[in-house]
């Protein structure tokens, strides 16, 4: 007596039909799902890139206006010495180096 296991494959075409949707509408869900996910970092990426733009043009308008402030000055620095025609004297200058 030899025994046979053997095993019938039944595929019923509803079930198999309703597998597959069921396959199609998760994929389709998680994938979705990925793309909204990578679509609001994008954004929230652009986002940082523009204010980080607009401290950059910030900073280089303040920086533009203190140059400018500067050009406009008539003596930008305070020199050392100052000339004159007027002769000082042993101790005006003795007052002066102390």
């Amino acid at each position: 007596m030899s025994v046979t296991l053997t095993f019938d494959y039944v595929i019923n075409p509803v079930i198999l039909f309703v597998g597959g949707v069921a396959g199609v509408v998760i994929g389709f869900g998680l994938g979705r799902g990925k793309l909204a996910r990578s679509e609001a970092k994008l954004r929230k990426m652009e986002e940082e890139l523009l204010h980080s733009h607009y401290e950059t043009l910030e900073s280089q308008h303040a920086f533009a206006e203190l140059e400018s402030h500067v050009k406009n000055q008539s003596i930008p620095v305070i020199p050392m010495k100052i000339s004159s025609n007027n002769k000082e004297t042993p101790k005006e200058k003795e007052k002066a180096t102390k």
